[in-house]
């Protein structure tokens, strides 16, 4: 089994969770461990997600959620998320 992901994240992608019908806009990546001033042998990738849908319309909820690149690609390659790339 090839352990390389075939997914490839980009800034203006869109995230759909299908199971609360919320859609999410990639807007940037940044390292998590840069953010804490923290050097680290390798740099812990994440995305900021802006979030919209019902759920986060009626409810205090963040619009903004920040999730690992690893733990993104885990989701979209289970179809937990749906990745839909900018072109």
């Amino acid at each position: 089994m090839d352990n390389a992901s075939r997914v490839v994240l980009n800034s203006g992608d869109m995230i759909i969770d299908p199971d609360y019908h919320e859609s999410g806009l990639l807007v940037l990546r940044f390292d998590v461990m840069a953010a804490f001033n923290h050097v680290s042998a390798e740099p812990v990738w994440a995305w900021d997600i802006l979030w919209s849908g019902s759920r986060y319309n009626e409810s205090l909820a963040p619009r903004r959620a920040a999730y690992t690149e690893n733990g993104l690609i885990n989701m979209i390659e289970c179809n937990t998320f749906i990745h839909i790339k900018n072109i």
